[in-house]
């Protein structure tokens, strides 16, 4: 199974973060291709999105379910479609008061015939999204960390 993983950190207190990171909808708008994220309750949703593999192109629903929240520490899901099965977690660390290290791991798999090969397609397209994914949830962490009143 593929997997990628990244991590950085940003200037907020880690309870700042995680209220961001528990926001599906917040988040589901920043993942590389979302068209949408319907809440289905506190732990299912579906995330419309709209994937590219070389010159092809589908719009697919993945039924996401969170299967942890340790609250300012872990959150786990599951995301299924069809013949695609993902898993992720994000792990926080206080670095300090107002500094926390965020650690996302994802993990893909293809099932079906020739999974394998579909696999390695997935790796490639697994770091893309990730790397995209992290970049837009680091920036939009920034721009509220430059947003919240500084203490003096």
């Amino acid at each position: 199974m593929p997997v990628k993983e990244v991590v950085f950190t940003v200037k907020l207190p880690i309870r700042s973060v995680w209220a961001f990171m528990i926001d599906r909808r917040e988040v589901g708008c920043l993942f590389p291709g979302c068209k949408g994220v319907k809440i289905l309750n506190d732990l299912d949703s579906i995330w419309t999105i709209k994937m590219s593999l070389g010159p092809f192109t589908r719009t697919i629903e993945m039924q996401a379910h969170t299967t942890e929240l340790d609250e300012h520490k872990r959150m786990a899901w599951t995301a299924t479609h069809e013949h695609l099965l993902t898993s992720g977690t994000v792990t926080f660390r206080k670095i300090s008061e107002d500094e926390t290290e965020v650690t996302y791991h994802l993990e893909g798999h293809v099932n079906g015939h020739f999974s394998f090969l579909q696999d390695m397609v997935v790796a490639e397209k697994l770091g893309e999204v990730t790397r995209g994914f992290m970049k837009a949830i680091k920036e939009r962490l920034e721009y509220r960390a430059d947003q919240e009143p500084k203490e003096s």
